[in-house]
């Protein structure tokens, strides 16, 4: 009898994906084949200068493939499978263009509308590079479902400027108390965001604009 088969890549659900590059045998070796082809083929839109064929394209896809099949677990559904795993192997593309000093490949070349949804609104400033958007969206994200309303309301004060007196005033604490609530929440967040598949490095980098 032969092997179960899914249908094309598109017509998989994330729970498919998840499903099947999880099991072992026929489908799990379609379903890996499958993936490979949807990541060389994003990462070649949006690395336009690249073609699919390039050493770049291939080994991001291959090295991302790797990532994502060992990270599967951490996938939690705030975006549709394929374009988690897109910005993975984006993010590993970029990774490698810096290490190899390609200077002259500029951020602006990554084609975000149509491909992967752009992560910032539409309002917020062009010159803004597509890894440090995703980065805030992830943190975004994080405030928004991984601390406690006591941690996001006093994270979100601290960002926005609030002095400390001020924001544990507003949540009828003292400063010590508040000095632990921001530091448990930002653990919080720094987990959230290596699940999230961002090494520190990697983090650094892109806040450094490297």
């Amino acid at each position: 009898m032969p092997p179960t088969t899914r249908g094309e890549p598109e017509s998989r659900s994330d729970q498919d994906w998840i499903n099947d590059l999880s099991a072992s045998g026929p489908l799990r070796e379609q379903a890996l084949t499958e993936l490979r082809a949807v990541l060389v083929a994003g990462l070649a839109r949006s690395l336009r200068r690249f073609p699919n064929d390039s050493p770049l394209i291939q080994d991001s896809a291959q090295d991302a493939l790797v990532l994502i099949v060992s990270r599967i677990q951490t996938y939690r559904g705030d975006s549709r499978f394929v374009t988690w795993a897109l910005s993975i192997v984006i993010r590993v593309a970029l990774s490698e263009m810096r290490r190899a000093r390609w200077k002259d490949v500029s951020l602006d070349e990554m084609s975000e509308a149509g491909r992967i949804p752009p992560p910032v609104s539409e309002a917020s400033p062009v010159n803004v590079s597509y890894e440090r958007s995703q980065l805030m969206e992830v943190v975004r994200n994080a405030i928004e479902n991984d601390l406690t309303p006591k941690q996001r309301d006093a994270i979100q004060a601290e960002l926005g400027g609030t002095p400390p007196d001020e924001i544990a005033k507003r949540l009828g604490t003292n400063r010590n108390a508040l000095y632990k609530l921001v530091y448990d929440g930002r653990v919080r967040l720094r987990q959230a965001i290596l699940r999230a598949g961002w090494s520190e490095d990697h983090i650094r980098g892109v806040l450094n604009g490297k």
